[in-house]
């Protein structure tokens, strides 16, 4: 006899454990699946202060705080020229903070686990639909299916795309400091002839830096990231007594599901949509969306139905709202006319740069 749950929730990081944990407390039957152990490499270090009231909400601010997190105090930008420090000294919220992502979400889902999720690790589902209109993820059956397996989504409809806004590739690198940390604890953006870095110091010691360009530029030329640090003193300058210590490439589309929700189901996350590096909101926006799943799913479980497409909607306009912001954001570093990365994220029309 299969083991029947309200709602089967698959992905374990910030949106799925989030998803999860809000429902197990709103009474739910619900069981999480997550592919890896937390071993793996993750990224998206730096949380932003507006976190602190979304983890006190979800009462874990206590275990986050027991990850000894380490102190973001602001975020210093070179773009379009222009220098800019944003202190968080007088943010309502405190703080934000640099955190090792495998420790934070294995604490998400620890805490869902406590509050009586079922959880799964290292489980890599296989999602199917049965005639009685219940989902299958192997041996378990469940009302509601919640996809939070991330950029790439499950195949639940044989339509199902996404709608690319940009295609980057982020160039990581991890680094560590013969007298340890970096003495500056912000968080650095800086943009360069062809594209832009991001870095900032990470818990353990050391710092994570990457930089971002584009894909098809990548592919057909190359970079020599030498020459994206020259004359950008900002990075340039915390990356010079360091020593990079692993290497890798990651595809980072910045895109939106086409359908975010359907018959019993609905994304949330990376998902549903993924966001520019650039925009500094990703946890948080997968958070906030999955608390907001949970209130569509409740109601769903309870007999209305409409919820599940009221936070699709939602979801969108956010997307949306997001894209005109990030493209204002690239239009603003108006140097480097003729170099493809810029050129390109500098068009004004309403199409996206990829389809």
């Amino acid at each position: 006899m299969p083991e029947r749950f309200d709602a089967a929730v698959v992905g374990g990081g910030p949106a799925g454990a989030t998803v999860a944990l809000s429902l197990v407390r709103r009474g739910w039957r619900v069981c999480l699946f997550e592919r890896t152990g937390f071993d793996g490499e993750r990224y998206g270090e730096t949380l932003p202060p507006e976190i602190n009231p979304l983890l006190r909400e979800l009462e874990v601010f206590e275990p986050f705080r027991a990850l000894a997190p380490l102190e973001s105090p602001g975020i210093v930008s070179d773009w379009g020229g222009l220098r800019h420090e944003q202190d968080y000294l007088r943010n309502p919220h405190g703080s934000g903070w640099h955190v090792d992502r495998n420790r934070f979400d294995a604490m998400l889902c620890r805490q869902a686990a406590d509050a009586g999720v079922e959880c799964f690790e290292r489980y890599r589902a296989v999602v199917s639909r049965c005639k009685t209109g219940w989902w299958h993820v192997g041996e378990i059956h469940a009302r509601v299916l919640v996809d939070a397996s991330g950029r790439d989504g499950l195949r639940i409809d044989p339509g199902d795309e996404r709608e690319t806004e940009d295609r980057l590739l982020a160039i990581v690198l991890r680094l560590t400091y013969p007298d340890g940390a970096p003495p500056d604890l912000r968080t650095y953006v800086e943009s360069a002839p062809d594209g832009w870095w991001y870095s900032a110091p990470v818990p353990q010691g050391g710092m994570i830096a990457m930089f971002f360009t584009d894909c098809d530029l990548y592919s057909r030329q190359g970079l020599v990231l030498e020459q994206q640090l020259s004359g950008h003193s900002l990075t340039a300058g915390r990356l010079q007594c360091a020593e990079a210590v692993k290497t890798r490439t990651v595809y980072v589309a910045s895109s939106c599901r086409k359908a975010i929700s359907g018959e019993a189901w609905l994304a949330v996350g990376d998902s549903a949509t993924s966001y520019d590096p650039l925009s500094g909101r990703g946890i948080f926006k997968a958070m906030r969306q999955g608390t907001n799943a949970a209130i569509a799913v409740d109601g769903f479980l309870r007999g209305n139905v409409g919820l599940l497409a009221d936070y699709a909607a939602l979801v969108r306009a956010e997307f949306d709202a997001y894209v005109l912001q990030r493209r204002e954001h690239y239009a603003a570093e108006t140097r480097w006319q003729g170099r493809q990365f810029w050129d390109k994220r500098r068009q004004s029309n309403a199409a996206p740069f990829y389809g």
